[in-house]
């Protein structure tokens, strides 16, 4: 039977979408570097291992949801592995597969030096990563539209805002329902052409740092909002006094480089 490959199955996100794929009776096989805390079973893999990545590839793999990878700053070697080889093995494997569609976590940090008083950011914005952990997911999306370009393999970059709880008005402007994430992964695998599409993976929130353009063929809005959990209230003011403010990456564009001693 054809499936879903989703790497990253162990993480956060990835977790959420076992359980959403699981409920709505989706056949998935699940991967990732570490065991996931539930001890539901997944294969264990990493990314950056090519001959690894092939063999779970050749398990009639209809399409790849890749949410592996390190989800924060990190040192180079990190982020080359994780983030870089594995995006590229990853994509190529699918092409010598024949997989045609893979839904990319990206992130909003591809764009987190903007600055706050610029907002709301559009999509088709230039990079400007906040960090080697931005440069891979602007690498990744590249790379997406490359295979696309030239493999045909259809592709929607999510940039992934703040999925978590949030704790502060600024959070709470990003935040990104994970029923909304799934259900825009959802829309990506079911449609019939996706083609390469860019989307800010963002809640219907006041004072959004990031905007979609009205897309009616993709058909997907989100259903949930920060003003439905009351507290933190995204309408609040932003102290400007406080650095992690005046970009949009926040404390990802304090940060100096994780190399050094």
């Amino acid at each position: 039977m054809p499936q879903i490959l989703l790497t990253g199955a162990s993480g956060r996100l990835g977790s959420h979408l076992r359980q959403w794929f699981a409920a709505r009776g989706r056949a998935f096989l699940p991967t990732d570097i570490v065991a996931p805390e539930d001890g539901s079973p997944v294969e264990i893999a990493d990314l950056a291992d090519r001959a690894a990545i092939d063999r779970l590839m050749s398990r009639d793999i209809s399409a790849v949801v890749h949410f592996g990878g390190m989800a924060k700053e990190a040192g180079w070697q990190t982020v080359l592995e994780a983030n870089i080889m594995g995006a590229y093995n990853v994509f190529e494997s699918a092409r010598k597969a024949g997989v045609g569609r893979v839904i990319f976590a990206s992130s909003y940090h591809a764009q987190g030096m903007y600055p706050t008083a610029e907002v709301p950011i559009e999509i088709d914005a230039p990079y400007r990563p906040d960090s080697l952990y931005g440069v891979s997911k602007a690498f990744g999306e590249t790379l997406s539209r490359l295979y696309f370009d030239k493999f045909g393999i259809e592709c929607l970059a999510i940039r992934i805002c703040t999925a978590g709880q949030p704790g502060t008005p600024r959070e709470a402007r990003l935040w990104f329902n994970r029923d909304d994430l799934a259900s825009l992964v959802d829309r990506a695998l079911d449609i019939e052409t996706l083609g390469h599409r860019t989307i800010y993976g963002i809640s219907d929130n006041p004072n959004a740092f990031f905007v979609n353009a009205p897309d009616a063929e993709f058909g997907w809005s989100p259903g949930h909002g920060s003003l439905e959990l009351g507290s933190p209230d995204p309408r609040e003011p932003l102290d400007p006094a406080d650095p992690r403010h005046r970009l949009t990456g926040g404390v990802f564009a304090q940060w100096g480089h994780f190399d050094d001693a």
